[in-house]
């Protein structure tokens, strides 16, 4: 588990692009911006798979 929240929001396209190819477990302590585009992500404090800022936003915005 990497804490992502030291490479600040310009790694979040890093991010995604690698998590297309390997699953990855990051740490964040703050809401990184992930851009305007559909994603894929699974919350691991929920269950929940999130496809977008806004789904994010609403559960991340309760851990942060």
């Amino acid at each position: 588990m990497f804490n992502a929240s030291v490479c600040g929001d310009d790694c979040a396209k890093w991010i995604l692009s690698i998590a297309k190819t390997k699953d990855l477990t990051i740490n964040l302590r703050h809401i990184m911006h992930f851009g305007d585009e559909d994603f894929e992500i699974e919350i691991l404090n929920t269950g929940d798979i999130i496809h977008n800022m806004l789904e994010y936003v609403d559960i991340a915005g309760e851990y942060v």
